[in-house]
Formats: C-alpha cells, structure tokens, sequence
C-alpha cells in the first residue's frame, strides 16, 4: 500500500507517519505536503497513491481547494482538529476521520476498516467533493457563554473574524460567537448567493446591505446595517464588478 500524508502542522505529520509505519511496517509514504499548491503537485505526479491522509485546514488553504482541484479515487482519512457539524459528511462519505490529537488506537481503529470496506469501496470519489462542502446550511451552532444554541440562516447580517474566532452579528444587531474556524468556511458553507466575502474579516448577507455608493478611484462605499449596527466597508476596484454582480444576483464568471 502506497499512501500520503496532507497536514498542515509539522510535528502532527511526523506523528501520523510514525504511527502508520508502526502498524503497518509494509507500507510505503509516497510524499508528505503541508500545503494545497504543494498536495496539488504532488497529487498529480504521485498517481499510484493508494490511500490519502488529508488535513482539513492547511497553510494556504483548506483541503476542499485541493478536491476541486483533483479528482480523487483513492480512499481518503480526514484530519481535523476541528469536532463539528462537518465531521458526519465526512464519516459517511470518507473512511474516516481522525481527530486530533491523533493517537495510534484511533488510526488503527481508522486503518481496520478501510481494510473491512476495501472491497466496496466507490471507485468514483467525485460524489465526495461535494459532499463535503457541507453546504448550503440553513442554521448554524452558535454559543453565549456556557451556552449553545442555533441560529437560522437568515438571520444572520454579517460573520466577523476576531482573531482565533469568528463572530457573527444578527440582523437584530446582537453579537455571539460561532464555531467556524475561519471565514473561509464560512464561504465554502453558506449559499453564496446570499453571501458575499465582502472585506478579510467580513463575509455580509445580502440583507444586510443597506446601501452601496460609488466612491472615490472606483471604489464602492458599502454600509451594512443590523439593527442600531452600522459597519462601512470600501470595495476596491478590482473587486468592484464580482461585487455588483452579486448584489444583482448575476454570475461573475
């Protein structure tokens, strides 16, 4: 068995590979990546892999960039640190899926059943690619101190990103704490008619653009409003056209 590993942190790929070379002495690593332009590379000119190790999150991207990117027909194991809503597509589209921190029991518990399914498993992986995309949602877990709870879509204004969080505002103008992990996922989650990465730490609802006026070097001043909230946002240029033609609900393409 020729297999690989994507996975962003460099000690949690070390580890996976010392672990599988554990339990199965036989195997052989075919390539390491920690990156979706290198796991794309090496994807292409690896294609006796038989078996994908595949972080959720990496340096420049998410794993979901790589799928779009190519066609997968090898069984995949996802990794993430991230215990979600997302991780039940991948149970029932992948193998499985390790959470980390990943210890040798969870891989070989992962590794016997790859071995269990391997003679039906789908040779065509394209039905994955859109599964795990997990969208377009119509609620989402939101939390209020000790407290969970769900919100509907479309009552959402804007998702703002705090740092190591992403917050989101309602259209009544309250603010909670989501568990995306970044606005990246919120795009990849949400219909994106009906939500636009609007500036780097904002992704807007269409309801909440309460106005749009030209500004100065053909740049748009855009004003979101939730509640007594107000945010100003320039679009730039460049992103000016893929912008209005969103708001018109018309194709950037």
């Amino acid at each position: 068995m020729r297999y690989a590993i994507i996975e962003n942190e460099r000690y949690a790929r070390e580890n996976l590979q010392q672990i599988v070379s554990r339990l199965r002495p036989a195997w052989l690593l075919a390539f390491t990546a920690a990156s979706v332009e290198e796991s794309i590379a090496c994807l292409k000119e690896h294609s006796d892999v038989e078996l994908l190790f595949l972080d959720v999150e990496l340096v420049d991207g998410s794993c979901f960039d790589i799928l779009r990117s190519v066609e997968i027909q090898i069984p995949v194991i996802f990794t993430t640190a991230y215990n979600q809503y997302a991780l039940q597509a991948f149970r029932l589209n992948s193998v499985d899926y390790l959470l980390k921190p990943i210890t040798q029991s969870s891989v070989e518990e992962a590794l016997n059943k790859l071995e269990s399914l391997s003679s039906h498993l789908p040779r065509d992986y394209r039905p994955l690619v859109e599964s795990v995309k997990t969208g377009p949602r119509n609620r989402i877990l939101v939390t209020s101190g000790d407290n969970y709870s769900f919100l509907a879509v479309d009552q959402i204004a804007w998702f703002v990103s705090e740092g190591k969080y992403v917050g989101v505002i309602q259209r009544d103008g309250r603010h909670r704490m989501t568990d995306f992990a970044n606005l990246q996922e919120v795009t990849e989650q949400l219909n994106s008619e009906d939500f636009f990465h609007l500036a780097r730490n904002i992704v807007t609802s269409i309801h909440s653009v309460a106005k749009v006026s030209k500004f100065f070097a053909g740049r748009l001043k855009v004003t979101l409003r939730a509640g007594s909230v107000e945010e100003h946002i320039l679009v730039s240029a460049a992103r000016r056209k893929e912008f209005l033609n969103w708001l018109g609900g018309k194709s950037s393409d």
